[in-house]
Formats: structure tokens, C-alpha cells, sequence
């Protein structure tokens, strides 16, 4: 064999080699290409089920929709933003938000954080229009597959403004504030909390003339049996079917402090009646220091100042009563029965 026919089988390993340093382009450039149909495709997913959802919800009487929708975020995150969104249901309830911004990652599109930066308007059937605004308003929402799914909503620095000739709203404003609401529980349970800090309220009967005109934290615990039954066609209808199916809510955590005045539910089972009006008994404790410079004006000024007089902590232990739509600590009427709808 000679030197010229030597030389081809030489050189073979130096063009398999070349051949070896493109394979990770190629191959990367067959992943980069997938992603981006995979991401498309989602999009394409995600358009398809906000249409049903909303066809879905328009024909049993609800209202999703808005005017304007676009989605971003390729390569990693599903970003969509949407103007001027309405949600409806039957009765009159209804949520508008000028601009919504949410967010998912590409990979659980399950799981989305939401902002309203313009805030919200919640409209209350026969008491009008409140505008909620503040430095920071979000939500996510997650766990879709359970009921109700995962939901929490933040804000800071928040304002609640009833709209001319609309009924005053219970809270007006608010430094931080936070509602969690939880499904999936053992025993067909559900959980609420809520939690204000630095809230100014407009609270009518009891809880009124507790918070006053003073800066108050709240919260409020508790579970929820039967929640698979809160269920219907509109909110009333669904917390009929809950009460009929022996829906009970159990007050695990109850605390509204007030300056020197402190209301706090130490244990009770509440349900709805017919009407909507919460019933049940709570076992309370209520703490509020009179001032001797001002008149006495309610049941619980009187005890208070008896207590003080006496030497004694001005703090009342009784049992706070929902019956028939109205609201009694021990046997003194302090107003109507709080309203679920």
C-alpha cells in the first residue's frame, strides 16, 4: 500500500470529530424550537379555557369578560394582561378592575398571582359601588382542582370608598390587610382567616361601639363544614343549599382591638338562616374602659363603668346571641344580626 492510499483512512477520525462538535447546536436548536411551540401552545391552551370559562359562566346567568387581553412572558412565564374585566353573578354582586396583570410560570400554569395597580370597584346589590384602591392589590390563586381552590388577597395602604348616595362599607380604610381561604380539608372542611391592621371601620350594632372612631386590628378564624355543598347559581342560592345540607361555620379565632377596647370570641358554631342573617352563639369577651368625662351611652358603658367604680377590669364575659335577625349580649339587644348576603 502506498503513502497516497494511506492518507484517506488518517484523516476519517478528524471529520467524525467535526461532525460531533455540531451535535450539541443541533440538538439545543431542536429543544429551543419545541420550547417555543410548547410555550405558543399553552397560550393557545389558556385563550381557549378563559373563552369556555367565560361561555360557560354567561349561560348560567354569570359575567366574565373584559375588553382587551394580551399575553407575554416566552420564554419561562406566562404573563397575561387584561382591561376593563367584569365578574357578575345573579344577584347584582359584581367585581370590576380596570387593569389586571397576572402571572404564572410556564411549567404550572395552575398556580397564578394576579394585580390590580388601578385597584377594584365592588358593587353591593341595593348598596352601591365601593372603590378600593391602595399602594399594593394582589391576589393568587392555586390548587384549581379542589373547592373552593386556594385563594389569598393582600393590600396595603388600602382605601374602601362607598360611591355618592351608596351605603357606607364596614371597613374605610385599612394599612394591611389579608384574606386566605382554603378548600380541600379532611371531612369536607374549609378554612377562612382574615386579618386588618390600622383599619378604620364603619361597623353598625356591637362591633360599632366598639371600634368608634378609633384605629382597630381584627382578625377572624375559622372552619367550615359540608364546603362541597357551597354551591348554586348565585351566592344566595349557594349558601342556601350550604345551610340546608347543615353547613356550620366554627369561630376558631375572633379579636377586634380598639384603643383600651377589645371584643374577642373565645368559641362558638354560627350558621344562616332563610334570610341570610347570621344565627348562632359565640362566647365573648368584651373589654371597654368608660371615660368619666363623657356621657354613657350603650348597655356595655354601663357595666364598664359599674366594673371601674367598683375596682374592678371593665370587662364583660357573656354570650353573644344571633336569633332572629337580631344580636344580643346576654339579654341586652345591641342590633341586627350580621348579613351574608
Amino acid at each position: 500500500m502506498t503513502h497516497n492510499d494511506a492518507a484517506p483512512s488518517r484523516k476519517a477520525p478528524a471529520k467524525a470529530r467535526r461532525s460531533r462538535l455540531f451535535a450539541p447546536f443541533i440538538l439545543a436548536a431542536i429543544l429551543a424550537g419545541g420550547w417555543c411551540y410548547g410555550w405558543f401552545w399553552l397560550r393557545g391552551q389558556a385563550e381557549q379555557r378563559m373563552d369556555a370559562q367565560a361561555a360557560d359562566l354567561e349561560a348560567r346567568g354569570y359575567d366574565l369578560s373584559w375588553s382587551a387581553r394580551t399575553f407575554s412572558g416566552f420564554p419561562f412565564r406566562m404573563n397575561i394582561q387584561l382591561a376593563d374585566v367584569r365578574v357578575a353573578e345573579p344577584t347584582g354582586w359584581a367585581l370590576r378592575v380596570p387593569q389586571l396583570k397576572g402571572e404564572a410560570a410556564v411549567y404550572d400554569l395552575t398556580h397564578w398571582v394576579l394585580v390590580a395597580p388601578g385597584g377594584v370597584v365592588l358593587t353591593r346589590p341595593e348598596s352601591g359601588d365601593v372603590t378600593i384602591t391602595g399602594e399594593a392589590l394582589r391576589a393568587s390563586i392555586s390548587h384549581v382542582t379542589e373547592y373552593p381552590p386556594r385563594i389569598s388577597v393582600e393590600g396595603a395602604k388600602l382605601t374602601f370608598v362607598p360611591a355618592p348616595g351608596a351605603k357606607p362599607f364596614t371597613l374605610v380604610s385599612a394599612d394591611r390587610m389579608q384574606l386566605h381561604v382554603r378548600g380541600g380539608g379532611p371531612d369536607d372542611q374549609g378554612a377562612v382567616f382574615f386579618k386588618a391592621d390600622g383599619a378604620k371601620t364603619a361597623f353598625p350594632g356591637l362591633l360599632g361601639r366598639i371600634a368608634q372612631d378609633k384605629t382597630a386590628s381584627m382578625i377572624l378564624e375559622t372552619r367550615l363544614s359540608h364546603v362541597s355543598y357551597l354551591r348554586g347559581r348565585n351566592w344566595a342560592a349557594a349558601v342556601k343549599r350550604w345551610g340546608e345540607a347543615g353547613g356550620q361555620i366554627t369561630v376558631q379565632q375572633s379579636q377586634i382591638l380598639a384603643g383600651d377596647a377589645e371584643g374577642k370570641a373565645k368559641s362558638g358554631v354560627l350558621g344562616v338562616d332563610s334570610d341570610g342573617r347570621v344565627t348562632g352563639l359565640l362566647s365573648v369577651a368584651i373589654k371597654e374602659r368608660a371615660d368619666p368625662s363623657q356621657p354613657i351611652r350603650t348597655p356595655e358603658q354601663a357595666l364598664a363603668a359599674a366594673a371601674q367604680a367598683m375596682g374592678q377590669e371593665p370587662v364583660i364575659e357573656a354570650d353573644l346571641r344571633f336569633d332572629n335577625g337580631r344580636t344580643y349580649l346576654g339579654a341586652i339587644d345591641t342590633g341586627p344580626a350580621p348579613t351574608v348576603y
